[in-house]
């Protein structure tokens, strides 16, 4: 062979060379985008699920703090569990809208939140202790589901206090049997996922 002929081998290999490189190249910008794109779309859906389970703790706790947990009125002497009703009451209220539509990602990307209000349930509680708890769960939409796997799960553990900044007593003493305006959160924690 001779070296002209060989020259035009050099350059056919040297251009298959760069065409395999560019292919892989854009293939690998292609998955790491659209990785990158699934990863954003689920800690959006993360946010948003947090941000809708804290409203309806605050929803509650501003109730708490508006008309305490009495419901239709307080007479005393009425331990948490009485006042369970009251909390989950004040939870229910938000029924109508605790169903959350993002019609800019797609028509049936939504997430529907749902929190149970209960008594703190530590062993030992006493029936008088003031101390009460609130339990997060969601619906996501099947596309919701797809794209961010699963959402967080919240507890809020809180205690009813007779004054601003007064402390929680011991949830296994008698607190008071009044319901109080007054709360402190003693816990708010990310449950394991389902």
């Amino acid at each position: 062979m001779t070296a002209r002929s060989q020259q035009g081998s050099a350059l056919v290999f040297v251009g298959m060379v760069g065409l395999i490189v560019s292919l892989m190249f854009a293939l690998f910008m292609n998955s790491s985008v659209l990785v990158e794109q699934r990863a954003v779309e689920a800690e959006l859906a993360r946010s948003r699920t947090y941000w809708a389970e804290m409203g309806t703790f605050n929803y509650a706790l501003s109730r708490i703090s508006y008309s305490k947990l009495c419901g239709s009125g307080c007479t005393g002497n009425q331990s948490d569990l009485q006042a369970v009703p009251t909390l989950q009451a004040y939870f229910n209220e938000l029924n109508n809208i605790k169903t959350f539509s993002y019609l800019d990602e797609a028509s049936g990307y939504t997430i529907t939140a749902t929190t149970t209000g209960g008594t703190d349930g530590v062993p030992g509680q006493h029936n008088f202790s003031n101390y009460l708890m609130a339990t997060s769960s969601y619906t996501a939409s099947s596309l919701v589901a797809a794209s961010a796997g699963t959402l967080p799960l919240l507890e809020l553990r809180f205690c009813e206090v007779p004054s601003q900044g007064a402390h929680c007593g011991l949830i296994t003493n008698n607190n008071g049997s009044n319901r109080y305006q007054y709360f402190t959160i003693r816990k708010l924690t990310n449950l394991p996922s389902p």
